[in-house]
């Protein structure tokens, strides 16, 4: 038991530390969409999707097939290989992608291609900071409740009103609908990437400086609290890169989530994601996801 006839300097009556993992949440995006086309191959992008549909029968696939209902939310993972259609759409299936639709623009509207049978499909993009975002490739599937439902229909009412810019309360409320999904995925799912503290240190460090140029992996030991080639080593082990390797891949992670929501010049993207130039930016780009910058975002950018 203990007793204190003065307030605490810090506010913390008890002397007993503790440790938190860190969230660092980041929207990138959040749309309400009619669809009458959506098919794709393969989907593999460095940032979680939350997916909802008011009607249609759309429908995504990794290791199973899972379709799209008015009472069902799933979240994919960063960097789940997943496939996406709609079943009965009448366009080319040799197509590996194609996607035509547009926002959804009133309630009248929706209630009319409800009648119709199209898709209308929500979906927010986000990112949650090391290491939530190196969970391993899945899709989680969840009963919407009662509480969800009623965020989802306050969300889709901002954005049939073109709401583009959230306010505190709209933005509390998709935050709110992304972690009462967040901290039901099951507790195994997230055991296997328990990283040592130091080798975490390190990379908070590169997302917190990655638009600098030079992370050294001097500076990187420092911090961990380690001799240069020991803390190499470690982190190696531990994460299957080496430390510019893994600083490189966080790089073309961020530009590539830039790429797709952000109206940036690429010259820009590389400057921000910490490349010396465009050139040098396009080249390490292209060599790690096969596909130049330009290209990219034309893929698989989203207007409107």
């Amino acid at each position: 038991m203990f007793r204190f006839q003065d307030i605490p300097p810090d506010g913390d009556p008890s002397s007993r530390i503790q440790e938190f993992q860190e969230v660092l949440p980041r929207l990138l995006c959040c749309r309400y969409w009619w669809m009458a086309e959506w098919r794709s191959q393969q989907m593999s992008f460095p940032y979680w999707r939350l997916y909802w549909n008011r009607s249609g029968k759309a429908k995504v696939v990794y290791n199973k097939t899972i379709y799209l209902e008015p009472h069902r939310l799933i979240l994919i993972p960063p960097n789940t290989p997943f496939a996406t259609d709609i079943e009965g759409s009448a366009m080319d299936q040799s197509q590996p992608y194609s996607l035509k639709g547009g926002r959804v623009e009133s309630r009248e509207m929706e209630e009319k291609m409800i009648g119709d049978g199209t898709v209308l499909h929500m979906f927010i993009h986000f990112t949650l900071g090391y290491p939530f975002d190196t969970i391993s490739p899945e899709i989680f599937l969840f009963e919407a409740t009662k509480d969800q439902k009623q965020l989802i229909h306050s969300i889709t009412e901002q954005l049939i009103h073109g709401r583009v810019k959230f306010n505190q309360p709209g933005s509390l409320e998709l935050y709110s609908l992304l972690f009462s999904l967040l901290h039901q995925i099951p507790v195994d799912a997230w055991r296997n990437r328990i990283l040592d503290s130091r080798v975490i240190r390190g990379i908070l460090h590169m997302e917190e400086n990655i638009k600098e140029i030079e992370i050294a992996n001097r500076t990187l030991a420092e911090i961990g609290g380690m001799s240069v080639n020991a803390y190499a080593r470690i982190f190696k082990e531990q994460t299957g890169y080496s430390p510019r390797k893994y600083l490189q891949k966080m790089r073309v992670e961020k530009a590539c989530n830039l790429l797709h929501h952000s109206d940036l010049s690429i010259d820009q993207i590389a400057s921000t994601c910490g490349f010396s130039d465009r050139y040098y930016f396009t080249r390490i780009f292209t060599r790690t996801m096969n596909i130049s910058p330009g290209v990219y975002r034309k893929n698989g950018v989203l207007i409107n």
